[in-house]
């Protein structure tokens, strides 16, 4: 079975709803027989004082070969 590398970002003004956003993906891609390579988290704050949370979720998923 072959795999394809991909990246997926989420960002969101809470913390939780980050959280949220990736435990659901992942237990979505799960199921489809997927592997973490890395996951990064960011935090930064714009020039109006709010936060803004990101992370990456680097992964591979099978391919279908032909």
């Amino acid at each position: 079975m072959s795999y394809v590398k991909k990246v997926r970002i989420f960002t969101a003004d809470r913390a939780k709803v980050l959280e949220q956003s990736i435990n659901s993906f992942i237990l979505k891609e799960m199921e489809r027989g997927f592997y973490i390579i890395d996951i990064q988290y960011q935090a930064a704050c714009t020039r109006h004082d709010h936060a803004v949370y990101s992370c990456m979720v680097f992964y591979s998923e099978p391919v279908e070969e032909w």
